[in-house]
């Protein structure tokens, strides 16, 4: 007897389930591929803050194992959240992608900025937050850098004159709406031209050096200190009335006996000083500033004047 094979045929449905089949393989396939390789940290976060899953780029932007991050809770890394704000915001996904900005602390403690770029999804019908991070902290210190450069005079660090302007326009503006009073100091470093003459271009600038570091170790964190130009130096001292700036300006004035800069028998500095008056504007009050500090400069240097 021959024995007979019989093959089932079979239908349109089972081929098109099995075909459904590969499709979800290969898309899972592809998914972890991505995720896996992805040069940006991703992370999978439930509605309880614990890491559902995470990528190796993540773990190692924070400094830890696979083994280590899974059993992580956002609050262990995001020093901008609170547990209890950080649980709202996952209980209540918006449903639309957010990009914010936070900082991340690593398993060695040290701080990153972050740039994450968020949104609510779903795995196996369990509401998750996926999110994209990426480090930034380079880029925002190479920006401050920039902005150092762009605000800052290279040799004394001290604000320029632009940041200066700035600064004092702010002033000018508050005590405009609020009637705060400010004072202005102009010091300018007496017989400097000489100073480099007589002793080198390198030696001057030894000298506005420690003359900048000098006047910023006496003044408050809310003043501010520019080098104004050349010799000069200009202070905004917020919350300060006309004789207590004066009392300031001798104060740095007797300092400036102190300096040793190699072998300069005295340096010394002629100080104007003036306070903010109803109507001023910028120009009106560094006009009475520079005069006061011309008057100092007239009656002999090395001493503080203040301005009508």
């Amino acid at each position: 007897m021959t024995d007979h094979l019989f093959f089932t045929p079979s239908s349109p449905l089972e081929n098109s389930i099995d075909d459904l089949k590969t499709n979800i393989r290969q898309e899972q396939s592809v998914w972890h591929f991505l995720f896996e390789n992805s040069p940006e940290a991703i992370v999978l976060i439930d509605r309880y803050g614990s890491v559902v899953d995470a990528n190796q780029a993540f773990s190692d932007m924070l400094g830890y194992t696979r083994t280590e991050t899974h059993q992580l809770h956002l609050w262990d890394w995001d020093d901008n959240l609170e547990k209890n704000v950080a649980l709202e915001l996952l209980n209540n996904p918006s449903g639309k992608g957010v990009t914010f900005e936070t900082f991340h602390r690593c398993k060695d403690q040290s701080i990153k900025s972050v740039e994450i770029s968020s949104s609510s999804t779903s795995l196996d019908g369990q509401p998750l937050v996926i999110c994209f991070c990426r480090d930034t902290t380079e880029k925002k210190q190479r920006d401050q850098r920039i902005q150092e450069l762009i605000l800052r005079d290279p040799l004394t660090n001290l604000l320029n004159r632009r940041a200066f302007n700035y600064r004092t326009k702010r002033a000018l503006q508050h005590a405009q709406e609020y009637q705060q009073e400010f004072s202005m100091l102009l010091v300018d470093i007496d017989h400097f031209k000489m100073i480099n003459d007589e002793h080198g271009h390198s030696t001057g600038d030894q000298v506005l050096a420690e003359v900048a570091t000098m006047m910023a170790s006496q003044v408050r964190d809310k003043d501010s200190i520019a080098r104004w130009g050349g010799e000069e130096f200009a202070l905004i001292l917020p919350g300060t009335d006309q004789q207590s700036a004066a009392d300031i300006g001798e104060r740095l004035r007797q300092s400036f006996a102190n300096l040793q800069v190699g072998n300069i028998a005295l340096i010394s500095a002629s100080i104007g000083v003036t306070s903010y008056q109803a109507g001023d504007t910028l120009d009106s009050l560094f006009k009475r500033v520079d005069d006061a500090m011309y008057r100092a400069k007239q009656c002999g240097r090395n001493c503080v004047m203040v301005s009508p």
